[in-house]
């Protein structure tokens, strides 16, 4: 099925569209940037719980950075939300949680430089991700406070029932300060660590979960690199090692990568390119929309350090449903609401 098909993944997505979910996400939530957590009923307090746990089977963490050079990135991840739940499900299985937590650059002055909120499903997802602040802050110093999510995640969070080591995925396009002091892993991650180096905080991190970036291009397009970024891509890649690290030009295609990611991390990435082929190859772009993921993914796929996993029994991804020789798919759920994922700049 085409993504600029209708369908319905769940009967509590009943309503839900692309077009309207981008514009309400981009009006509502992102363009309140400068308020303060009180002003829009969340406690500040609670923008980074003193522990976070899972008791589900599979819990997922999505680190976004939500700093300037970010634009539209953030949101084309809330626009497509059914997506990333329904074949979130599929690959990990129906016992999912995700966990969205958003960074800026607390050496710049951002007020709210980690920001975390608790492991939710269903329609908890779409006010999970709504109650992140978007300060649009960050400094130009080609760093960003992708530390802090690292040490809060490694200290401060317990999986107890995962089934396999829980993936956590970064989005961003900024590198790493250079050390993290312990007054600020009290001030920002109510964590007690000693002075720390990115290498020593994500090797913690990496003992807890298996760790990817999804990589926005910094100050260059996707013809051309630029030594800051060939630097950036560098330190992660030292980091996260090679094959856990994506660079994507397009934000529109960052839910796509992440199914990606899902694919190759638990053994079913053939599986993907298939749903892909057949998602988005029925658009009158959709070669360019192929393209744009497969060579994103490539370093990771080619480079592929992880053994391969059994994939969960019990969920089935409706976008690979057959459909007989003459049928029309159905445009209604259950709740007998018609669902438009209409993505309307594809």
């Amino acid at each position: 099925m085409s993504e600029s098909a209708d369908y319905t993944p769940a009967p509590h997505w009943g309503g839900y569209d692309f077009a309207t979910a981008r514009r309400a996400y981009a009006d509502n939530v992102v363009a309140r940037g400068s308020v303060t957590p009180a002003s829009i009923g969340l406690d500040p307090s609670s923008l980074v719980p003193e522990a976070l746990k899972s008791e589900a089977e599979a819990p997922f963490v999505l680190v976004t950075d939500v700093t300037g050079s970010m634009g539209e990135w953030p949101t084309a991840i809330f626009s497509k939300l059914p997506y990333l739940e329904h074949e979130g499900k599929d690959y990990l299985g129906e016992d999912m949680e995700i966990c969205f937590a958003a960074i800026g650059d607390h050496t710049q002055g951002d007020k709210y430089p980690l920001q975390v909120r608790p492991f939710v499903k269903g329609t908890g997802l779409k006010e999970a991700l709504e109650k992140l602040i978007h300060e649009k802050g960050g400094g130009g110093d080609s760093e960003e406070s992708y530390e802090l999510a690292a040490c809060y995640f490694a200290e401060n969070c317990e999986t107890p029932n995962a089934v396999r080591k829980p993936l956590m995925i970064f989005i961003g396009d900024e590198g790493i300060h250079s050390v993290l002091t312990a007054d600020d892993a009290t001030r920002w991650c109510k964590a007690s660590v000693k002075r720390a180096t990115p290498k020593e905080l994500f090797a913690r991190l990496r003992q807890k979960f298996e760790v990817y970036i999804i990589r926005k291009p910094y100050n260059c397009d996707a013809q051309n690199s630029s030594p800051a970024n060939d630097k950036i891509q560098n330190q992660w890649e030292e980091l996260l090692g090679a094959d856990h690290v994506v660079s994507l030009p397009e934000p529109q295609r960052v839910v796509d990568v992440i199914f990606g990611i899902l694919g190759e991390f638990t053994g079913r990435y053939d599986d993907f390119v298939k749903e892909l082929r057949e998602r988005q190859g029925k658009d009158k772009d959709g070669d360019h929309k192929i393209n744009v993921v497969l060579k994103s993914l490539r370093s990771l796929h080619e480079k592929k350090s992880l053994k391969k996993l059994p994939p969960p029994a019990r969920a089935k991804s409706i976008t690979r449903k057959s459909v007989s020789k003459g049928s029309t798919p159905s445009k209604k759920g259950s709740s007998g609401g018609a669902i438009n994922l209409r993505d309307e700049d594809d």
